[in-house]
């Protein structure tokens, strides 16, 4: 019986935010089932509408009848409506997520086709951690759901967010590594779980969902040796990346002392001259790109900078960034802690009691914290666009620095706002574009220019469209 594998990756919507990184997961994950020479199929879907999706899948299935494993990976976006989980095709559309999207329970039943004695979900999207089942009254174990054996593995709790990243989510990079983790011997699924488990225990914003009824002996690899060859390559990969301007021959051995290493580690580190000019050269250019008539025929222009996280569109997508980043400083201090309120479980239900005695997010208040604990004159750039006619909308683009010794962290933020008064938009508005980035101090930013100048001409010439369509409409 044959192993076969569905990967799909979401980057492009026509409604929701572009995803990069979900480009390079599926790769990813495909250079993981590869090296495990498990897998006879290893089907990539990308970008595809709804129909599209649910057509290939089928397909997909039906290629082969028997099977034994069935490997279901998906990354991009993710909807949670009620009790049900859907994953967003490039056309979703929230007000008809089952015609534009894939539910979980449509889902289930096109994987049942294949008839596999294991069925294993690896799903890195937001709010991706829904029970099978639940009951009226609380939570009921979840169920196989008509499956021989099924393990489901979520980047998320079903009221959390999946934490994207560059160039890997943050889930995925994290169960690559756990499936590595193992040098030789047997890998099994419960191996990549503890490890799971154990990567995202402090994380409060990200806590990955586990349902798992097997006997606990389902493989991932036979032998984690097989995967030897796919380690040295990453290992290559990260050695390259942290001497982007140096050829192979000329890479210095490693220092043999204390002292040697700290003087090599010193020569890459930021200073206070280094920090001033990579930030100033980046907002410079990216002003220079962000500058363009265009749009000055629908839009006024201003820039505006901070010496300081000051932007409140930004705030919360740095914290829980930087939060789960290990940093070998404090520049930044960026924490999430929860505090459990006080509640009398006598006064309540006996579900609503047995839940309050075992935790749930509702017992919790989540306090942020967000400061910049160097000197930066220049932080947070600001760019915003304000319509000159009624009818459009104001978009804001919010780009911001933020140091540590080694590296520099890069959030991209831009939002689009209505208008609630004459002359007055929302504060807070709607996300469209929410990305990060990760430089070494000696490394060019023009590339990520290039992806942010071009990422607010799509967002904004996809309004002007929009608009121009529901303009049409109305003569």
């Amino acid at each position: 019986m044959a192993n076969k594998a569905i990967l799909i990756a979401n980057v492009e919507y026509l409604n929701l935010s572009r995803l990069d990184c979900c480009r390079d997961d599926v790769l990813a994950i495909k250079e993981l089932l590869e090296a495990t020479e498990k897998y006879s199929e290893i089907e990539i879907i990308e970008n595809a509408e709804a129909n599209d999706l649910k057509t290939r899948i089928r397909d997909a299935i039906d290629k082969s009848a028997a099977t034994n494993e069935l490997f279901f990976y998906y990354t991009g976006h993710g909807f949670q409506h009620e009790t049900e989980f859907f994953f967003c095709a490039t056309n979703f559309d929230a007000k008809r997520p089952n015609e534009t999207g894939l539910s979980s329970t449509e889902l289930h039943t096109l994987l049942k086709l294949a008839d596999a004695d294991l069925v294993v979900k690896v799903i890195d999207a937001c709010n991706s951690g829904t029970l099978l089942v639940k009951a009226d009254g609380g939570i009921m174990p979840p169920s196989k759901q008509g499956f021989k054996n099924l393990i489901q593995i979520s980047s998320c709790l079903d009221s959390q967010n999946s934490l994207a990243g560059h160039p890997l989510s943050l889930f995925t990079a994290n169960f690559r590594a756990a499936a590595l983790r193992k040098t030789e011997g047997i890998v099994y699924y419960t191996d990549i779980i503890s490890t799971l488990r154990d990567e995202f225990l402090e994380n409060n914003s990200q806590t990955p969902f586990f349902v798992s009824q097997v006997t606990g002996r389902e493989q991932f690899v036979e032998d984690g040796a097989r995967l030897n060859g796919l380690r040295v390559a990453l290992q290559k990969l990260s050695m390259a990346n942290d001497h982007p301007s140096q050829p192979e021959q000329q890479i210095v051995p490693a220092a043999t002392t204390l002292a040697d290493m700290l003087a090599a580690a010193e020569a890459k580190v930021a200073k206070p001259e280094l920090v001033a000019t990579f930030v100033s050269t980046f907002f410079d250019n990216l002003i220079k790109r962000l500058s363009t008539a265009e749009f000055a025929d629908f839009f006024d222009v201003e820039f505006v900078e901070h010496a300081d996280f000051t932007e409140p569109t930004a705030k919360e997508f740095i914290i829980r960034v930087l939060s789960n980043e290990k940093r070998s400083d404090n520049f930044v201090t960026a924490t999430i802690t929860r505090k459990r309120r006080k509640r009398n479980p006598w006064n309540l239900g006996l579900s609503s009691a047995l839940m309050s005695l075992y935790g749930d997010d509702d017992d919790f208040t989540e306090y942020q914290d967000l400061d910049l604990n160097c000197s930066m004159a220049r932080t947070q750039l600001k760019m915003t666009l304000t319509p000159r006619f009624s009818t459009l909308h104001r978009l804001i683009l919010v780009v911001t620095c933020a140091p540590s010794l080694e590296h520099c962290y890069a959030f991209e933020v831009a939002t689009q706002h209505l208008l609630r008064d004459f002359g007055k938009f929302d504060i807070e508005g709607t996300e469209v574009t929410r990305r990060w980035y990760k430089f070494l101090w000696n490394e060019s930013t023009d590339g990520v220019v290039t992806k942010i100048s071009q990422k607010l001409g799509e967002v904004v010439r996809a309004h002007l469209q929009s608009t121009t369509v529901r303009l049409r409409k109305e003569q």
